[in-house]
This record gives C-alpha cells, sequence and structure tokens, in this order.
C-alpha cells in the first residue's frame, strides 16, 4: 500500500509539471493568435495540437495514478482535439 501511495504522489508532483508547462506553451500560441489574426491562422491548429498533447500527458498521468475512468475521457478529448487540429488545418489551406 506503501509503494502504491508513493508512486501517486510521484506522478502528481510529476503531472503539475506537465501540465504547467502546457498550459505556457499554450498561452504563448494564444497571444500569437490574438496579436494578429491574420499573419498567424496557422496558430489554431496549433493550439489544438498543444490542448491534445496536454491531454494525453494527463491520460498518461491518471493511468499511471490508477484513475481509469478519468484515463479514457482524457484519451478520447485528445482524439477529438487532435481531429479539430486537423479539420482547422484543412480549413486554413
Amino acid at each position: 500500500m506503501a509503494k502504491n501511495t508513493f508512486r501517486r504522489s510521484s506522478w502528481r508532483q510529476r503531472g503539475m509539471v506537465i501540465d504547467f508547462i502546457n498550459i505556457i506553451l499554450i498561452l504563448i500560441a494564444g497571444l500569437f493568435l490574438v496579436i494578429n489574426l491574420r499573419k498567424y491562422l496557422f496558430m489554431f491548429p496549433v493550439i489544438f495540437l498543444l490542448a491534445a498533447i496536454m491531454n494525453g500527458c494527463l491520460g498518461i498521468k491518471r493511468y499511471k495514478m490508477d484513475e481509469y475512468m478519468a484515463c479514457i475521457i482524457s484519451f478520447l478529448a485528445a482524439a477529438i482535439l487532435i481531429g479539430f487540429s486537423i479539420f482547422s488545418l484543412i480549413v486554413i489551406l
């Protein structure tokens, strides 16, 4: 039992760092988009892709913490966001 508790707290700490890095990346991409929409229109697929990566990392973290239902939901959200990214890339091109 103690081993599982250590494993959970370790993944919580890693997950916070991963979430923090991804949120910063999404905010930077969003700022570029707000600055000049026409020039940085390609940032829409990038933002969706970064959000998908963030959800994928969150799904891995939840899998390691033995939260399987939350893991499945995170991976489904990541798949939907990848679909949005591909769709927005097609629309832009």
